[in-house]
């Protein structure tokens, strides 16, 4: 890889600082061209990922999974309390995974909270066994 993922990412992402939309298609394509000609088009999901994240974090934007038993309803108190939290704007993800059994569980960053029932139980346990 001639260039890292961070260094293609970052470098999209000044690209498309101060450019009209309808230039936006240009960039693209140019960039494109680039990361072939580099032997590096493999990568392309992996550097848009990282300009997506670098594109929330220059406009204060943080991205919250939560993850819940059921289709739960995200009501707006839970999005101004994870807000106020976060101390940014959200970009709030949702994911359904039975095994939680009950409450939820919130990602953000290299944080976790675990409000979940499965976690509880697994933290009963520990204490049991110690």
């Amino acid at each position: 890889m001639k260039f890292s993922v961070q260094q293609y990412a970052s470098a999209l992402h000044l690209a498309f600082q101060d450019i009209a939309p309808k230039d936006h298609d240009t960039i693209i394509n140019n960039f494109v061209g680039i990361l072939k000609d580099n032997g590096d088009l493999e990568h392309y999901e992996t550097i848009v990922l990282e300009y997506e994240r670098l594109d929330k974090e220059s406009r204060g934007i943080k991205t919250v999974e939560v993850t819940a038993a059921r289709d739960a309803t995200i009501n707006k108190e839970l999005i101004h309390e994870l807000n106020r939290i976060v101390g940014k704007d959200i970009d709030l993800k949702t994911k359904i995974d039975e095994q939680v059994i009950g409450g939820v569980m919130v990602q953000v960053d290299d944080t976790l909270i675990d409000a979940s029932v499965k976690g509880q139980l697994n933290h009963l346990k520990k204490s049991l066994i110690n």
